[in-house]
Protein backbone atom coordinates (compact mmCIF):
# COMPACT_ATOMS: atom_id res chain seq x y z
CA UNK A 1 0.00 0.00 0.00
CA UNK A 2 1.36 3.43 -0.93
CA UNK A 3 2.20 5.73 1.97
CA UNK A 4 0.56 9.17 2.21
CA UNK A 5 2.96 12.02 2.94
CA UNK A 6 0.80 15.09 3.12
CA UNK A 7 0.88 15.47 6.91
CA UNK A 8 4.52 14.63 7.45
CA UNK A 9 6.52 16.87 5.11
CA UNK A 10 7.43 20.48 5.50
CA UNK A 11 7.70 23.21 2.86
CA UNK A 12 11.35 22.45 2.19
CA UNK A 13 10.58 18.83 1.36
CA UNK A 14 12.65 17.50 4.26
CA UNK A 15 11.39 14.44 6.06
CA UNK A 16 9.23 15.02 9.10
CA UNK A 17 9.06 11.35 10.12
CA UNK A 18 12.21 9.19 10.20
CA UNK A 19 12.13 5.99 8.21
CA UNK A 20 9.73 7.12 5.52
CA UNK A 21 10.66 7.43 1.86
CA UNK A 22 11.13 10.83 0.29
CA UNK A 23 7.90 12.33 -1.09
CA UNK A 24 7.66 12.82 -4.85
CA UNK A 25 9.17 16.12 -6.04
CA UNK A 26 6.89 19.03 -6.78
CA UNK A 27 6.77 20.61 -10.23
CA UNK A 28 8.99 23.67 -10.60
CA UNK A 29 7.54 26.77 -8.90
CA UNK A 30 7.02 28.78 -12.09
CA UNK A 31 5.85 25.73 -14.01
CA UNK A 32 3.04 25.38 -11.49
CA UNK A 33 1.70 28.80 -12.46
CA UNK A 34 0.91 27.76 -16.00
CA UNK A 35 -0.06 24.22 -15.04
CA UNK A 36 -2.88 25.53 -12.85
CA UNK A 37 -4.26 27.21 -15.98
CA UNK A 38 -3.73 24.53 -18.64
CA UNK A 39 -3.16 21.31 -16.65
CA UNK A 40 -4.79 21.75 -13.23
CA UNK A 41 -5.59 18.06 -12.81
CA UNK A 42 -1.99 17.01 -13.39
CA UNK A 43 -0.74 19.77 -11.12
CA UNK A 44 -2.88 18.81 -8.15
CA UNK A 45 -2.14 15.12 -8.61
CA UNK A 46 1.57 15.99 -8.48
CA UNK A 47 1.10 18.12 -5.34
CA UNK A 48 -1.28 15.80 -3.47
CA UNK A 49 1.49 13.84 -1.74
CA UNK A 50 3.80 16.83 -1.26
CA UNK A 51 1.69 19.99 -0.86
CA UNK A 52 3.04 23.51 -0.46
CA UNK A 53 1.13 26.78 -0.20
CA UNK A 54 2.84 29.80 1.37
CA UNK A 55 5.44 30.62 -1.32
CA UNK A 56 2.73 30.55 -3.98
CA UNK A 57 0.31 32.59 -1.86
CA UNK A 58 3.02 35.19 -1.21
CA UNK A 59 3.90 35.39 -4.89
CA UNK A 60 0.22 35.79 -5.82
CA UNK A 61 -0.13 38.57 -3.26
CA UNK A 62 2.80 40.45 -4.82
CA UNK A 63 1.42 40.01 -8.35
CA UNK A 64 -2.02 41.24 -7.29
CA UNK A 65 -0.44 44.21 -5.53
CA UNK A 66 1.49 45.12 -8.68
CA UNK A 67 -1.71 44.79 -10.71
CA UNK A 68 -3.33 47.40 -8.49
CA UNK A 69 -0.25 49.60 -8.12
CA UNK A 70 -0.07 50.35 -11.86
CA UNK A 71 -3.46 52.07 -11.68
CA UNK A 72 -3.16 55.88 -11.33
CA UNK A 73 -3.93 57.34 -7.91
CA UNK A 74 -6.70 59.51 -9.39
CA UNK A 75 -8.70 56.38 -10.19
CA UNK A 76 -8.66 55.41 -6.52
CA UNK A 77 -9.78 58.90 -5.55
CA UNK A 78 -12.65 58.86 -8.06
CA UNK A 79 -13.77 55.42 -6.92
CA UNK A 80 -13.80 56.39 -3.26
CA UNK A 81 -15.49 59.70 -4.05
CA UNK A 82 -18.26 57.89 -5.95
CA UNK A 83 -19.00 55.86 -2.83
CA UNK A 84 -18.72 58.72 -0.33
CA UNK A 85 -21.86 60.52 0.96
CA UNK A 86 -22.05 64.17 -0.18
CA UNK A 87 -21.81 65.48 3.37
CA UNK A 88 -18.39 63.82 3.75
CA UNK A 89 -16.91 65.03 0.47
CA UNK A 90 -15.40 68.09 2.10
CA UNK A 91 -13.07 65.96 4.21
CA UNK A 92 -12.20 63.74 1.25
CA UNK A 93 -11.06 66.68 -0.90
CA UNK A 94 -8.30 67.40 1.61
CA UNK A 95 -6.84 63.90 1.31
CA UNK A 96 -4.12 63.43 -1.35
CA UNK A 97 -5.03 60.74 -3.87
CA UNK A 98 -1.66 59.11 -3.21
CA UNK A 99 -2.71 58.39 0.38
CA UNK A 100 -5.89 56.73 -0.80
CA UNK A 101 -4.16 54.49 -3.30
CA UNK A 102 -1.54 52.64 -1.31
CA UNK A 103 -3.72 51.40 1.59
CA UNK A 104 -6.02 49.96 -1.09
CA UNK A 105 -3.11 48.30 -2.89
CA UNK A 106 -1.81 46.86 0.39
CA UNK A 107 -5.30 45.67 1.29
CA UNK A 108 -5.66 43.75 -1.98
CA UNK A 109 -2.24 42.13 -1.54
CA UNK A 110 -3.03 41.18 2.05
CA UNK A 111 -6.41 39.75 1.04
CA UNK A 112 -4.73 37.59 -1.60
CA UNK A 113 -2.23 36.35 0.99
CA UNK A 114 -4.70 35.41 3.73
CA UNK A 115 -7.54 34.48 1.36
CA UNK A 116 -6.35 30.88 0.87
CA UNK A 117 -6.31 30.39 4.65
CA UNK A 118 -9.90 31.57 5.06
CA UNK A 119 -11.12 29.62 2.03
CA UNK A 120 -9.32 26.50 3.24
CA UNK A 121 -10.99 26.75 6.64
CA UNK A 122 -14.38 26.87 4.92
CA UNK A 123 -13.61 24.06 2.48
CA UNK A 124 -12.03 21.87 5.17
CA UNK A 125 -15.10 22.12 7.39
CA UNK A 126 -17.47 21.37 4.52
CA UNK A 127 -15.58 18.64 2.73
CA UNK A 128 -13.64 16.93 5.54
CA UNK A 129 -15.72 17.39 8.69
CA UNK A 130 -19.12 17.27 7.01
CA UNK A 131 -18.65 15.24 3.83
CA UNK A 132 -15.90 12.99 5.16
CA UNK A 133 -13.17 13.56 2.60
CA UNK A 134 -9.73 12.16 3.30
CA UNK A 135 -7.50 15.22 2.99
CA UNK A 136 -5.33 17.34 5.22
CA UNK A 137 -5.70 21.03 5.90
CA UNK A 138 -2.33 21.60 4.23
CA UNK A 139 -3.64 19.98 1.05
CA UNK A 140 -6.62 22.34 1.10
CA UNK A 141 -4.24 25.27 1.58
CA UNK A 142 -2.17 24.04 -1.35
CA UNK A 143 -5.20 23.85 -3.64
CA UNK A 144 -6.54 27.28 -2.67
CA UNK A 145 -3.14 28.98 -2.94
CA UNK A 146 -2.52 27.61 -6.42
CA UNK A 147 -6.06 28.33 -7.62
CA UNK A 148 -5.52 31.95 -6.53
CA UNK A 149 -2.98 32.27 -9.36
CA UNK A 150 -6.01 32.62 -11.64
CA UNK A 151 -7.45 35.37 -9.44
CA UNK A 152 -4.13 37.24 -9.60
CA UNK A 153 -4.18 36.86 -13.37
CA UNK A 154 -7.63 38.45 -13.29
CA UNK A 155 -6.22 41.45 -11.41
CA UNK A 156 -3.57 41.93 -14.10
CA UNK A 157 -6.05 41.55 -16.97
CA UNK A 158 -8.51 43.95 -15.32
CA UNK A 159 -5.86 46.65 -14.76
CA UNK A 160 -6.23 48.22 -18.26
CA UNK A 161 -10.01 48.15 -17.84
CA UNK A 162 -9.75 49.94 -14.52
CA UNK A 163 -7.31 52.48 -15.88
CA UNK A 164 -9.56 53.22 -18.86
CA UNK A 165 -12.71 53.50 -16.76
CA UNK A 166 -11.02 55.42 -13.94
CA UNK A 167 -12.66 53.03 -11.48
CA UNK A 168 -10.66 50.48 -9.50
CA UNK A 169 -13.78 48.45 -8.73
CA UNK A 170 -14.37 47.54 -12.37
CA UNK A 171 -13.84 43.84 -13.03
CA UNK A 172 -14.47 41.37 -15.83
CA UNK A 173 -17.73 40.01 -14.43
CA UNK A 174 -21.04 38.54 -15.51
CA UNK A 175 -22.52 42.00 -15.04
CA UNK A 176 -20.58 43.15 -18.11
CA UNK A 177 -22.73 40.78 -20.17
CA UNK A 178 -26.01 42.15 -18.77
CA UNK A 179 -25.75 45.97 -18.85
CA UNK A 180 -29.53 46.14 -19.43
CA UNK A 181 -30.20 45.01 -15.86
CA UNK A 182 -30.21 47.22 -12.79
CA UNK A 183 -30.73 47.03 -9.05
CA UNK A 184 -29.77 44.08 -6.89
CA UNK A 185 -29.52 41.54 -9.71
CA UNK A 186 -27.09 43.72 -11.66
CA UNK A 187 -25.05 44.36 -8.49
CA UNK A 188 -24.85 40.63 -7.86
CA UNK A 189 -23.77 39.79 -11.40
CA UNK A 190 -21.18 42.58 -11.25
CA UNK A 191 -19.64 40.84 -8.23
CA UNK A 192 -19.40 37.49 -10.01
CA UNK A 193 -15.95 38.02 -11.43
CA UNK A 194 -15.17 35.62 -14.29
CA UNK A 195 -11.66 34.92 -13.06
CA UNK A 196 -12.90 34.27 -9.53
CA UNK A 197 -15.46 31.79 -10.90
CA UNK A 198 -12.72 30.13 -12.95
CA UNK A 199 -10.50 29.87 -9.87
CA UNK A 200 -13.40 28.40 -7.89
CA UNK A 201 -13.97 25.67 -10.46
CA UNK A 202 -10.23 24.87 -10.53
CA UNK A 203 -10.22 24.69 -6.73
CA UNK A 204 -13.09 22.21 -6.94
CA UNK A 205 -11.05 20.11 -9.34
CA UNK A 206 -8.08 20.23 -6.97
CA UNK A 207 -10.10 19.16 -3.95
CA UNK A 208 -11.53 16.23 -5.90
CA UNK A 209 -8.06 15.13 -7.01
CA UNK A 210 -6.72 14.87 -3.45
CA UNK A 211 -9.60 12.51 -2.64
CA UNK A 212 -10.17 10.32 -5.73
CA UNK A 213 -13.49 9.06 -4.36
CA UNK A 214 -15.05 12.41 -5.23
CA UNK A 215 -16.21 13.77 -8.57
CA UNK A 216 -14.81 17.16 -9.48
CA UNK A 217 -18.12 18.45 -10.89
CA UNK A 218 -19.94 18.01 -7.60
CA UNK A 219 -17.09 19.48 -5.58
CA UNK A 220 -16.76 22.47 -7.91
CA UNK A 221 -20.53 23.03 -7.83
CA UNK A 222 -20.48 23.22 -4.03
CA UNK A 223 -17.68 25.79 -4.11
CA UNK A 224 -19.45 27.86 -6.77
CA UNK A 225 -22.65 27.88 -4.71
CA UNK A 226 -20.69 29.05 -1.66
CA UNK A 227 -19.05 31.81 -3.71
CA UNK A 228 -22.39 32.97 -5.14
CA UNK A 229 -24.02 32.99 -1.69
CA UNK A 230 -21.17 35.13 -0.34
CA UNK A 231 -21.59 37.57 -3.21
CA UNK A 232 -25.37 37.64 -2.68
CA UNK A 233 -24.73 38.89 0.85
CA UNK A 234 -22.19 41.48 -0.32
CA UNK A 235 -24.52 42.74 -3.06
CA UNK A 236 -27.02 43.78 -0.36
CA UNK A 237 -24.65 46.57 0.67
CA UNK A 238 -24.08 48.01 -2.81
CA UNK A 239 -25.98 51.15 -3.80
Amino acid sequence: MTERYETTWDESGEAGTPGMEDPPPRPDFFKRMWMVIVQPGELFRALAANPAWFPMAAFVAVVAGVGMAVIPADAFYETIAANTPPEQMGDLRDVPAFWLKWPWVAGVALAMLVGPVFLSLVSYVIFVFIRGDRATFKQHLCVMAHASVISALGVLVAAPVRIGAGNVQDTLALGDLTPFLDGYLYNLLSLLDLFALWATVVAGLGLSVIDPRRRWGTTAAVLVVIFVVMMMGLALFLP
